[in-house]
């Protein structure tokens, strides 16, 4: 049984949980949107345990930050990096001049969302 699954059976978690949050909080931040606005409570929990539901990440993502996401919410957690080592991932992308986060010929400001946002 995974972590998530056992938080939702009300197990306790440990920090393997807080590593998948943080991941999704990275799409969250990069995305400037939520994961699943037409989803309720319950269908995301199911998904993300049952189906291994992740969000999907923009094409114009940097590759150095999806791999940060996805090695985050890994569907295995003992494959998911400690947070020394997300911040060690996160501290290793260039950012000079944009370093890619900023495609050169986007306009300034979030990328690659749609304008309605939330539920």
């Amino acid at each position: 049984m995974n972590n998530e699954l056992q938080v939702l059976n009300g197990s306790p978690y440990n920090r393997k949980c807080d590593v998948y949050s943080f991941g999704i909080c990275l799409w969250e931040i990069y995305c400037c949107d939520m994961p699943y606005p037409d989803l309720s409570f319950s269908e995301v929990t199911s998904a993300v345990v049952r189906q291994n539901l992740r969000p999907e990440i923009p094409r114009c993502c940097p590759s150095s930050l999806a791999n940060v996401m996805k090695r985050c919410w890994d569907a295995n957690p003992d494959k998911r990096p400690e947070m020394d080592e997300v911040v060690s991932m996160l501290e290793a992308i260039d950012t000079s001049k944009g370093g890619g986060m900023i495609p050169i010929d986007q306009q300034q400001g979030c990328l690659c969302f749609r304008k309605y946002r939330g539920p």
